[in-house]
C-alpha cells in the first residue's frame, strides 16, 4: 500500500516524496470553489481578470458551482436570440491558460424524498447533455457530486445503501460521458460529540469505516475533505481535526481513492459552543477570513495528509466575483495570502495531471 501511495503522489505532483513525510504535498491551494453566478454584465475580459487573480496566487484548478443553472440559462438566452454563455467563456479562458476545471452536478433529489432510480436517471441525462455541449473543452477534467450529507448512523444501512447506489451510478455515468474524467466529492465531518445540534456524530474510526465502504462501492476518484468540520468554527484546533484527516486518508488508501484537503479560508469567529449556539439562534454568526498565520497552519496540516489542496472561502472572503467591486477586507486577505504563496513558491508543485482510478484524460 505504501508503494502504491508513492506512485499516486508521483503521478499527481511530479515529485517523489515519502507518503508519511511531514510535508508530502506543498502547503498551497490549487484552486477554489467558485459559485459562478449568471452575470450578464461580466464580460470575457472581466472573467479573464478574475481568473488571472487566481493564477497570481498559484491556482491552476477551477472548481465551479452552479453549472447546471448556467447551462440552462445559456440555452434560454440562445432561444431568445441573445446568446450569452459565461461558462463557455470561462472554459475557453481555462483552455488557453492550461487550467483544469471541475463542474458540479445537480442533486435532483435527496434520501427520503426521492427514489434512487429517479435521481440517477435525471442526473445521468444532465451529464450527457453537459458533455455534449462543453465536452470539447480540454480544460473540462472533472465532476463534483454536490451532496453534503450528515454522517450516517451505523444502524441505518438503508440510507447508506441509497447514497452508495446513487453515487455509484452517477460516477459511472460521468466516466462514460467523458472518459478519463475525475469524479469528486467534498464531505464534512462533525466534531459535535455531544450532539448539541441534534445531528449524528461518528468518531473518526467510524467515519473512516463508512467512507471506506462507500468509496469501494462507488468508485469516486477524489475525496476533497472539508478541513473545518460541518460547523466551520474558529475555536476548533488542528489537533481536533487531525484524527478525521487520518481516518479519511486510511479510508482512501484502502479503497484506491485520492484524498485532497479542502482548506477553508472562511470561518465562524466564535470562542466556543455556547457563543455559537446563541449567535446561530439569533442568525448573527460572525464570519471572517481565517487570519493568515492560522491559515498557514491549516495548510501545513493539510499538506501532511492530502495529495493536493483546494479551498472554500476565496470567494467571498478573499476576492469578489467577476463584475463585483472588491472590498478593503477582501483586498487585505488576498494580499496576505499572495505574500504567503510567494514565500512558498519555491516548493510549489507544478500543475497536477488529474488521474482517475483507470487512467488519465
Amino acid at each position: 500500500m505504501l508503494t502504491s501511495c508513492l506512485i499516486i503522489t508521483t503521478l499527481l505532483l511530479g515529485e517523489v516524496l515519502p507518503a508519511d513525510s511531514p510535508q508530502a504535498t506543498p502547503p498551497v491551494m490549487r484552486g477554489t470553489l467558485w459559485w459562478m453566478p449568471y452575470l450578464p454584465k461580466a464580460s470575457q475580459e472581466e472573467y479573464s481578470r478574475c481568473i488571472q487573480a487566481q493564477r497570481d496566487v498559484g491556482f491552476d484548478l477551477l472548481w465551479i458551482l452552479g453549472t447546471p443553472s448556467l447551462m440552462e440559462k445559456a440555452t434560454q438566452s440562445e432561444a431568445a436570440g441573445e446568446p450569452y454563455d459565461p461558462l463557455d467563456l470561462v472554459l475557453q479562458i481555462a483552455d488557453e491558460a492550461g487550467m483544469r476545471v471541475i463542474v458540479d452536478l445537480p442533486q435532483e433529489g435527496w434520501y427520503g424524498r426521492a427514489e434512487a432510480d429517479d435521481v440517477i436517471g435525471r442526473v445521468a441525462k444532465h451529464i450527457q447533455a453537459f458533455s455534449s455541449r462543453y465536452g470539447k473543452h480540454r480544460s473540462l477534467r472533472g465532476w463534483y457530486l454536490n451532496y453534503e450529507i450528515n454522517p450516517i448512523a451505523e444502524d441505518n444501512p438503508k440510507e447508506s445503501r441509497w447514497w452508495r447506489d446513487v453515487w455509484q451510478e452517477e460516477t459511472a455515468a460521468c466516466h462514460r460521458a467523458l472518459p478519463g474524467s475525475l469524479v469528486t466529492i467534498s464531505p464534512f465531518f462533525l466534531m459535535d460529540e455531544k450532539r448539541r445540534r441534534g445531528f449524528v456524530y461518528l468518531a473518526p474510526a467510524q467515519y473512516g469505516k463508512w467512507w471506506e465502504e462507500t468509496l469501494r462501492q462507488t468508485k469516486i476518484d477524489v475525496v476533497m475533505l472539508q478541513d473545518s468540520g460541518a460547523e466551520h468554527l474558529a475555536f476548533f484546533t488542528l489537533a481536533d481535526r487531525e484524527p478525521f484527516f487520518a481516518a479519511m486518508q486510511t479510508a482512501c488508501r484502502r479503497a484506491g481513492c485520492h484524498l485532497w484537503l479542502n482548506v477553508e479560508s472562511g470561518e465562524a469567529d466564535v470562542a466556543g459552543w455556547e457563543e455559537f449556539m446563541l449567535k446561530e439562534r439569533e442568525k448573527n454568526v460572525p464570519w471572517r477570513f481565517v487570519p493568515i498565520d492560522r491559515l498557514a497552519g491549516k495548510l501545513a496540516l493539510a499538506s501532511r495528509y492530502g495529495e493536493s489542496i483546494v479551498n472554500w472561502g476565496y470567494f467571498p472572503y478573499m476576492a469578489p466575483e467577476a463584475g463585483e467591486k472588491e472590498t478593503p477586507l477582501q483586498r487585505e486577505a488576498y494580499l496576505a495570502y499572495q505574500t504567503y504563496y510567494q514565500r512558498q513558491s519555491k516548493t510549489a508543485a507544478r500543475s497536477p495531471d488529474l488521474k482517475t482510478r483507470e487512467g488519465q484524460r
